[in-house]
């Protein structure tokens, strides 16, 4: 096995630092050099180089005067500070693994906050669709029936009383009472249209391909989609998905509803992907040109309807692709 490159570096500073403190044994007034040397041996953990700068030391052929203290205080000290520093090293990096434990745990923090602030909000959101909807029931059932029957009883009082002017007034009463009518209705079926659920709907009209095909669902849409754009999608997803389980062969079914900054797309691909350039998967006598054209007709009339696009492809299954631009 070849030696790494940073084996080979820490074997020539063992052997540098080696040499270092064995030539004042030849050269004495080169024992100035060890106590520079001593820093990098302590931090090396050079054990074999700092023998032998003891032994230098004590064998050499120099007075031991102030200047041999001096050198062995110095040596001493470079060994201290050798080993300070590297004690600041292992707080040093001890510190950046705890501050990036920390970050690492801040991010996580902060998506799992995201999470759950999104699952309040479609809480809240799908607690406000039930509750339009109980709402427009409501409106209904009881006001709704109460002015149909109050509008019924004033036909038969006008039917009663011909003479003016008690005719003209209840004639009045019975105009305001049409006008509130027209009134509740719109606002019922307000309340039923913002109360739409594209992407439940889609995934309660999907649940049925779940024990035949391989189903990839991907629905990115916001809450606030037009209305016309909300019966036009989940229409054709139905549609599409009707033809699917009818006609279709291929074991695949793609179905993607997307939001972009200028339209909205809906793909529905049914395919197989063992074999791209096989035909559509559809039968000769359920081909989408036969008695499938009266749906894609459909599907086609429904995308005109938002000013939308279709394109049909059958390269490889069969592909359903609406593009509707945004209002």
């Amino acid at each position: 096995m070849k030696m790494k490159l940073q084996d080979r570096k820490e074997i020539i500073a063992y052997v540098v630092q080696i040499i270092c403190v064995i030539m004042p044994a030849f050269y004495p007034p080169l024992i100035f050099i060890t106590p520079i040397v001593m820093y990098d041996i302590a931090h090396s953990r050079n054990y074999a180089a700092l023998f032998l700068s003891a032994v230098t030391y004590t064998s050499t052929d120099i007075p031991k005067n102030y200047i041999f203290i001096f050198l062995i205080l110095m040596s001493i000290i470079s060994l201290v500070m050798s080993l300070k520093t590297e004690r600041e090293i292992v707080l040093q990096n001890k510190y950046k693994s705890l501050r990036d434990d920390s970050s690492e745990k801040n991010e996580l923090l902060q998506l799992r906050n995201q999470e759950l602030l999104k699952a309040r909000d479609n809480e809240v959101y799908n607690a406000q669709l039930a509750e339009r909807n109980r709402i427009a029931r409501e409106i209904h059932d009881n006001v709704g029936h109460t002015l149909s029957r109050a509008i019924l009883q004033m036909g038969a009082l006008l039917a009663i009383h011909k003479e003016e002017p008690v005719h003209s007034e209840l004639e009045e009463v019975r105009q305001t009472l049409d006008s509130a009518m027209n009134s509740i209705r719109s606002s019922v079926h307000d309340l039923h249209d913002e109360s739409i659920d594209v992407p439940a709907a889609i995934k309660q009209m999907v649940e049925p391909l779940y024990s035949k095909y391989n189903v990839n669902l991907d629905i990115d849409v916001g809450n606030d989609m037009p209305r016309p754009i909300k019966y036009t999608c989940i229409g054709i997803a139905k549609e599409c998905i009707s033809n699917i389980i009818k006609h279709s062969n291929n074991p695949n079914v793609d179905i993607r509803l997307s939001e972009h900054p200028a339209m909205y797309q809906l793909v529905i691909h049914d395919y197989d992907s063992e074999n791209p350039v096989s035909n559509s998967g559809y039968t000769e006598s359920k081909a989408p040109d036969s008695d499938m054209g009266m749906g894609l007709e459909n599907i086609r009339t429904r995308a005109e309807s938002v000013n939308g696009s279709l394109n049909i492809s059958t390269e490889n299954g069969f592909r359903i692709f609406v593009s509707i631009p945004r209002g």
